[in-house]
């Protein structure tokens, strides 16, 4: 046998270190860990789900005449708009006032089927925008009106009721349908629908009471809609699904949240209420200055996997008290068309609809984003082009940034020009880190000059950025609007792509490629004003500048193509500023190569890391207020122990 505590043991050679067995239970316990906490959190549901839905789907295959049965089934298999039209027994209201078109059904008086004349789904322009489609279509949404009662033995219309058209059978700018139906009980109610010019609807119900006693009844109004659209974005830059303006309030609650819970209603005298999509708003607005309950409903599973669930957002009105022989109107209206900045704000001004125009959501930044929206709208009016007019903007923005930005780029010239003697200091000093520190500070600070000023123009373009983005990406007007050239639509990123010679190549290249030719533009723009900026201080900031351009390049060909002509232009205009400032100081020009100066002192940078003049400054201030740039005190020594003296 051998002694295990002999190094020379073979046993002892190939036994586990106790560090590696402790590391070896510690990951086999993670693993572990893992595996459970995976199969009980992930594994365990989903089995759970699909068990569930295999036995939904057997319950409807045996019962396939179920409400449930028919409804899935009638959503697995929409019908065309054109047949879901006709296909109920109920006569059609046309609609036509030259921008909205569509029909009323008589069923339930609903108004089921919009469609907008000016706005196409696509830049072929072959199928016109539907913010209203009937039931059994793929993305149903309808709006109804009516009258609730407490007292349930009185007769209301349902959605099944079948109302008369009296006189005039298509509603537009200046002709309003009427329709009327009686509860053989007494009351006689009557609906009044007309329409403006552009999208705003009128909504004018009468009740006349001949039943003999006193009746109260409670108008109501309600959107609803099954699912979510079908091109859905749910970003959080864009507001989509239910919202409301509800007494003082903004009330966006999303899809998702209203699945999990009901909002519950809030009663106020001023308001509106609907549900919205990027461009495109269905709102209600009741009488004002009386007390109407608003409510964001959602009926159906809380997963729902096949999307039949419905939203729907509705309000409750005062009560309606009518005598014997007495009749009462109440007017509301309805807005069904597109988010137009300046035709929201119209009608939020001339019928006095409290914050309509807050449907467009500017953003925090909004004090930006309104300003821009509004000297774009109005120089596409006067020139014709969006793109033209995102040049402007650049130019008026460059104007009202240029005091700041020419003190930074001055500040860059500056730095350009005590490279050489940056290069002899760290010469001079290469073993010596913290006087090199020193003299470099000393040095700006004779010069005038800081390395950090030219974050300065960053920080100015990133809340200008941001604004200028929402504008581009919330409001319609920018929608499908062309530029030059391949540019269709500014509001889309550019079509073209590099990895295909941008066309020339029959390829179609994965989204994440597609980096087209002003975004390529822009690149060529960034490295031109990285070239005119002071090298950096340390490798991996020289480093970081040479990547930032082609990063910067390449995240921006996923924007919109207006803002990567904006940022285009922009970088531009600093190219010619910088230029323009370092020949009045004499400083050498490279706009793709660096200078002599600056080739050495990339070579120094190379060699080791050092440390930036600025960090070494702070360090020093730091260590000065608290005392820490003093010697240290000496070490308290201990006293030496007495001899003992001798006895004689």
């Amino acid at each position: 046998m051998f002694d295990q505590n002999n190094p020379n043991n073979p046993n002892k050679k190939n036994a586990m270190h106790p560090e590696d067995m402790r590391n070896m239970f510690i990951f086999f316990a993670v693993a572990a860990v893992l595996y459970f906490a995976y199969n009980f959190y992930v594994i365990g549901p989903q089995k759970e789900a699909m068990q569930i839905a295999k036995q939904k789907q057997a319950e409807l295959a045996q019962n396939p005449q179920a409400p449930e049965a028919i409804k899935l089934a009638e959503i697995k298999n929409p019908l065309k708009r054109s047949e879901a039209l006709t296909s109920q027994s109920a006569q059609r209201i046309n609609i036509d006032n030259g921008k909205v078109r569509g029909s009323i059904t008589t069923r339930g008086a609903r108004i089921d089927d919009v469609a907008l004349n000016e706005y196409f789904k696509s830049l072929k322009e072959q199928e016109n925008v539907e913010v209203l489609s009937p039931d059994r279509t793929a993305f149903p949404r309808h709006i109804e009106y009516g009258w609730a009662a407490s007292d349930k033995n009185i007769k209301l219309p349902t959605k099944d009721t079948i109302w008369q058209v009296r006189g005039n059978s298509t509603l537009s700018k200046d002709s309003p349908v009427t329709l009327t139906w009686s509860n053989g009980e007494g009351l006689i109610f009557e609906r009044i629908i007309s329409i403006d010019d552009k999208y705003m609807f009128t909504i004018t119900q009468n009740v006349s009471n001949q039943s003999g006693k006193s009746v109260t009844l409670y108008p109501f109004g309600l959107i609803s809609q099954r699912g979510q659209p079908p091109n859905f974005a749910g970003t959080w830059i864009s507001h989509e699904g239910p919202l409301g303006y509800i007494g003082d309030e903004m009330n966006e609650p999303s899809y998702k949240s209203l699945r999990k819970e009901t909002k519950e209603s809030v009663t106020a005298n001023q308001g509106w209420i609907g549900i919205t999509d990027k461009y495109w708003l269905t709102a209600m607005i009741p009488p004002q200055g009386e007390d109407v309950k608003y409510t964001f409903n959602y009926a159906g599973t809380r997963k729902d996997p096949d999307n039949i669930g419905r939203f729907q957002s509705d309000y409750l009105g005062a009560a309606v008290t009518l005598s014997p022989s007495q009749t009462k109107t109440v007017q509301s209206r309805l807005f069904v068309g597109a988010k137009e900045v300046l035709t929201l704000k119209e009608y939020e001004k001339s019928l006095e609809i409290p914050q309509f125009n807050l449907a467009v959501n500017f953003g925090l930044l909004w004090f930006m984003s309104k300003p821009f929206f509004y000297i774009l709208h109005y120089a596409n009016d006067l020139i014709g082009n969006f793109g033209v007019a995102i040049i402007l903007l650049t130019l008026l923005i460059r104007g009202a940034v240029f005091p700041l930005t020419n003190l930074s780029y001055k500040s860059f010239a500056g730095m350009k020009k005590v490279n050489p003697q940056i290069v002899e200091l760290r010469k001079e000093y290469a073993d010596d880190k913290q006087k090199l520190q020193q003299e470099l500070i000393k040095l700006y600070q004779k010069e005038g000059v800081n390395p950090m000023s030219g974050c300065l123009p960053i920080i100015l373009q990133i809340p200008i950025f941001f604004a200028l983005y929402r504008v581009l990406f919330v409001t319609i007007e920018m929608r499908h609007a062309p530029f030059f050239g391949w540019i269709n639509d500014l509001s889309a990123p550019d079509p073209t792509s590099v990895f295909n010679l941008f066309g020339l190549i029959p390829w179609d290249p994965p989204q994440v490629l597609m980096i087209g030719v002003w975004p390529c533009v822009m690149l060529l723009a960034m490295v031109m004003q990285k070239n005119l900026n002071p090298p950096p201080q340390d490798k991996l900031q020289k480093d970081m500048a040479f990547f930032m351009p082609f990063f910067f390049a390449f995240i921006m060909a996923k924007f919109a193509a207006g803002l990567v002509i904006y940022w285009t232009f922009s970088a531009i205009i600093g190219v010619l500023q910088q230029i323009i400032i370092m020949k009045r100081m004499n400083v050498p020009i490279h706009l793709f190569g660096e200078t002599k100066a600056e080739e050495e002192l990339d070579d120094q940078i190379d060699e080791g890391p050092g440390v930036h003049p600025l960090a070494q400054m702070a360090e020093d201030q730091f260590e000065e207020a608290l005392g820490l740039d003093d010697e240290p005190p000496k070490p308290i020594k201990p006293p030496k122990p007495k001899k003992s003296k001798k006895k004689k």
